[in-house]
Parts: structure tokens; sequence; C-alpha cells
């Protein structure tokens, strides 16, 4: 198999893994490339890209923790004053 075969399957498989709703393998696998010394820039970089669009934004984490404590709060206030 030739170099830009693999590449090119490489990406492939990210984007399949993608599409497919498997983020889990994604993640693993564009980690694996992040990893490998001898993975070609592009892949490098294709792997980069994927991480970053799994990863949840950090105002989008916080706010649902936000929500998350305010109804703890509204529960205990609920059961303590009934």
């Amino acid at each position: 198999m030739a170099r830009k075969e693999k590449r090119t399957s490489g990406t492939d498989r990210l984007r399949s893994l993608l599409e497919a709703g498997d983020h889990r393998a994604a993640r693993a696998e564009a980690r694996a490339r992040l990893a490998d010394p001898g993975a070609a820039e592009a892949d490098r970089a294709e792997a980069a890209a994927v991480l970053a669009s799994l990863a949840p934004d950090r105002g989008v984490a916080l706010a649902g923790a936000i929500g998350v404590a305010v109804a703890i709060a509204i529960a205990v206030w609920t059961v303590l004053a009934g």
C-alpha cells in the first residue's frame, strides 16, 4: 500500500467514525495519530482538528454544572422546607 493511500484511508477512517457517531473510537484514533512520531503532519493536523471538535466548550460545561448545582439546591430546599 502506498503512503498516500494509507494516509487517505486514515483520514477516511476518522471521518467515517465521526459520521457513524462513534466519538470514543474517533477520539482514540486521533490520540493514537498524535502520539505516533512517524505520522505525517497532515494526519496530525487532522487528528488535532478532530479532538478539538469533540471537546466540549468550557462555557457550555460550566453552564451545565451551574444548572445541576441549582437543581440540587432547589431539591434540598424543597425537602427541608416541606
